[in-house]
């Protein structure tokens, strides 16, 4: 755990093969680095240069006068063995490999060799073949990723270096705030069950979110697992056999048989997503809410969102509580003459201030209910803000979660800022709403288990 530290909260860095050739990775590492405003020490090595972008470069490690904490070394395969000793030489503790070009493309001698210069120097080690890490907390984007998410609550281990580099795109242009973003590549040393141990301890991570392709050490896997006190989330690819393959030759990981992996996530608490939407989504709302047991409410001004949601819901196994006599009476001295008072709830039409905000509270305020699904579809004569404003009235004086999807498209932009900044997740379709509400009481379950 404290090695890891050494890589992902380091006090200085030396980036090996760093270059003045803006096409090149060691490029752009270093860039990233210093225009993200890391405060640490930063020192380009690379022994064909005097200074790159502005800063002494130095020929080895060994050179450094202080050392390094974090050696990211951006060098061709070949040379990446010899590099690795010199950091071992020079007691660098932390390394990311961000060269390819080993077991991924069947040079599996070569990715032994250096796992044994890391073992014989008691070097910890990310990669090889990997798009480096983000630690916003740290404003340090030691990797190839071009900007920087949001700090945030939700970390990210990916095998994947492209969705990598998607996942914190999306959270960029979603406003969607991340903590650590940890590319492992081919794995040769750390693994997801070692950051898995470090997120479990990390101040800043809530949610844990994963991309996996294969996993080696399945026991260690779901022994971690089994312990992480938050949520994980986890997309695995590789249920085909075409994709199987696909993973074989993208990342040298052996994918193996789909269900074995379902099997090893039930016994670990690992909430299994299928697809990327529900990856983020249920990540998003379990950074911002805490998990609800069972038993949930929807209330919408448009009866065909609340009868999807429903149908989804149901879909899933999720209870739509019947709700109490008193409910029901207290929703009939509010709601229009047209309204009937049920569950899904739909307003006939009405989103007023008052309307969302006597429903809502009335809703949230039988026991039976667990959580609430607000659904809003927008009209061209309705302030959006106002809806939004009731919800977030009522959820300051409720603890019980309550996730938003306002339809529409033009004009919902401001209401959903200020869902969103209020902490009330926010999805675009009831859909993906009722999916990450799924995912807080699977994960409610899951926690009674542990």
């Amino acid at each position: 755990m404290a090695m890891l530290s050494r890589i992902l909260e380091p006090d200085s860095i030396a980036v090996i093969g760093a270059s003045s050739n803006r096409e090149k990775w060691g490029y752009r590492i270093l860039r990233n680095i210093i225009t993200g405003g890391y405060s640490g020490k930063v020192h380009p090595v690379n022994p064909n240069k005097d200074e790159i972008l502005g800063m002494r470069c130095y020929p080895t490690v060994i050179d450094l006068p202080k050392g390094a904490d974090l050696g990211i070394i951006v060098v061709p395969a070949p040379k990446v063995p010899l590099v690795l000793e010199e950091c071992g030489r020079a007691g660098i503790e932390g390394i990311v490999i961000v060269s390819a070009g080993f077991s991924e493309i069947g040079e599996m001698e070569r990715e032994n060799r250096i796992s044994g210069i890391a073992m014989e120097y008691g070097i910890r080690m990310i990669g090889p073949n990997t798009f480096g890490f983000i630690n916003t907390h740290l404003n340090l984007n030691a990797s190839i990723i071009p900007e920087m998410s949001e700090r945030g609550g939700i970390s990210f281990i990916t095998q994947s270096g492209t969705f990598g580099l998607a996942l914190v795109d999306w959270a960029v242009s979603q406003q969607m705030g991340l903590s650590l973003v940890v590319g492992v590549g081919n794995k040769a040393d750390v693994d997801d069950s070692d950051l898995l141990e470090y997120f479990s301890a990390d101040s800043h991570t809530k949610p844990i979110m994963m991309y996996i392709e294969g996993i080696d050490k399945g026991r260690r896997f779901i022994d971690v697992a089994s312990m992480v006190k938050k949520p994980v989330i986890a997309l695995k690819t590789g249920r085909s056999r075409a994709g199987r393959r696909a993973t074989l030759s993208h990342t040298g990981s052996l994918a193996g048989t789909d269900r074995i992996y379902d099997a090893a996530f039930k016994q670990a608490g690992v909430i299994r997503a299928r697809v990327i939407e529900e990856l983020f989504d249920s990540a998003h709302a379990l950074s911002m809410c805490k998990p609800a047991d069972d038993g949930i409410g929807i209330i919408s001004n448009g009866g065909g969102a609340a009868i999807l949601a429903a149908d989804l819901s149901e879909d899933l196994g999720l209870h739509l509580t019947d709700l109490s006599g008193g409910t029901i009476r207290m929703l009939k001295g509010v709601l229009p003459a047209i309204a009937t008072p049920g569950n899904p709830l739909d307003t006939a039409g009405d989103a007023s201030y008052d309307m969302f905000k006597d429903v809502l509270s009335i809703m949230l305020s039988d026991p039976g209910i667990n959580a609430v699904l607000v659904i809003y579809v927008h009209a061209e004569m309705v302030d959006p803000c106002i809806p939004a404003e009731a919800v977030i009235d009522v959820r300051e004086r409720c603890d019980k979660p309550v996730l938003t999807s306002w339809i529409g498209g033009k004009g919902l932009g401001t209401a959903i800022k200020l869902l969103k900044e209020k902490g009330i997740p926010h999805y675009p379709v009831p859909e993906r709403a009722v999916l990450a509400l799924n995912s807080l009481v699977r994960y409610k379950k899951i926690l009674q288990n542990k």
